[in-house]
């Protein structure tokens, strides 16, 4: 039987809350680019918030950018670096919430890059207040410790679904929540990253990932949330596939 080894890219411990899917999908993310042979091409354009212990654990070329505005920087690096591969790594309330316009504008240009949002419900490294893109009605949060409520706060919405309308190369969701899932993810991401080396427009994946620290629920229950309540909002499909056809 062949040993699993770590992914080279990834050098250095990172500090991530036990039972958080951030750390498989940083995984998921180095194993991709190391299959494709990518890694002195690929600029990391790395969001703040946990996704930023990222910039710690890859090993590869990095930029950041104030919080919800990185889709913005990875425009402007495509654009004076066409040949590179671009990735930006982000969260839901970067995303959808705070930096929602960043990101209507990278779909609407269609731009040849590779989008991984972690979608945990929360923004999770500043005490998991509510996210306004994704956390569901009745979830307690820092900032809704009643649970949220659609008369005060309004509904979370399917971002995706709302992209979907748009001229976009690549639109999916993928989860965590057991081995199946998690290789779901990983082809998810290998194409999204194949897609911007074959030339092709704006690759978003979006990723159910658990948050236990912030639900305070074990990891186990964390996951069994997201299976059970979380994809009936948010379904785990491919939304769009233009196969490079415009």
């Amino acid at each position: 039987m062949e040993a699993l080894k770590k992914p080279q890219l990834i050098d250095k411990l990172c500090g991530w809350c036990g039972g958080c899917g951030h750390g498989i999908i940083q995984r998921l993310i180095c194993e991709v680019i190391e299959e494709l042979g990518i890694q002195d091409k690929v600029i990391h354009c790395c969001d703040i918030g946990c996704c930023f212990w990222a910039v710690d654990g890859i090993d590869t070329d990095c930029i950041s950018g104030p919080h919800g505005r990185v889709p913005a920087v990875a425009t402007g690096v495509k654009k004076v670096r066409p040949e590179n591969i671009v990735f930006i790594y982000a969260g839901d309330g970067a995303s959808y919430t705070i930096g929602m316009a960043e990101t209507t504008h990278l779909v609407m240009r269609d731009l040849p890059v590779t989008m991984i949002v972690v979608n945990n419900g929360a923004f999770g490294m500043t005490g998991g207040q509510m996210s306004v893109g994704t956390t569901l009605i009745g979830q307690k949060t820092a900032s809704t410790p009643k649970g949220r409520k659609q008369e005060y706060n309004g509904e979370p919405a399917d971002m995706l679904a709302a992209y979907s309308t748009f001229d976009v190369e690549f639109l999916a969701r993928g989860a965590l929540y057991n081995v199946r899932e998690i290789n779901n993810t990983k082809a998810l991401i290998k194409k999204g990253f194949q897609n911007q080396m074959e030339g092709k427009g704006l690759s978003l994946i979006e990723v159910l990932s658990p948050c236990p620290t912030t639900w305070h629920l074990s990891p186990i229950e964390a996951n069994k949330r997201i299976e059970e309540e979380v994809t009936k909002m948010f379904p785990v499909k491919v939304y769009k596939d233009r196969g490079g056809r415009k």
